[in-house]
């Protein structure tokens, strides 16, 4: 159905461009092609759009009503410490780990800032 209504939008869009071209330029199949798009836009593409809309609304309140019924649950991220050891994102050994610029000394403009070095009081 969306391709129908794809279709014939942009044809209904290009006939009226068309024939709006040809109306001025004195085409005289002009009217026939702005008719072919006034009747192919509104007589097809607008009530598909509206009939999809349509659908798509029923499907949504059918979607909330089955979900209505259900008891909530209720997820709640715990706060005790977990029992698992392992590596997380921060300690990864395969991780590649940057710790923004080092500033080296006596440079106020920070000329001479280094990217990807170590912090050693983190450890």
């Amino acid at each position: 159905m969306k391709t129908i209504i794809y279709s014939s939008g942009i044809l209904g869009g290009l006939l009226l461009i068309i024939g709006l071209i040809g109306w001025i330029a004195a085409n005289p199949f002009a009217d026939a092609l702005l008719l072919a798009g006034v009747l192919l836009v509104f007589l097809v593409c607008a009530p598909l759009i509206i009939v999809d809309r349509y659908r798509h609304a029923r499907r949504i309140d059918r979607i909330i009503r089955t979900y209505k019924d259900s008891p909530a649950k209720d997820e709640r991220i715990s706060t005790e410490k977990t029992k698992f050891k392992g590596w997380s994102m921060n300690t990864s050994p395969f991780r590649e780990r940057k710790s923004g610029l080092t500033w080296g000394g006596g440079n106020v403009k920070g000329a001479n800032a280094n990217r990807g070095t170590r912090r050693k009081f983190l450890k």
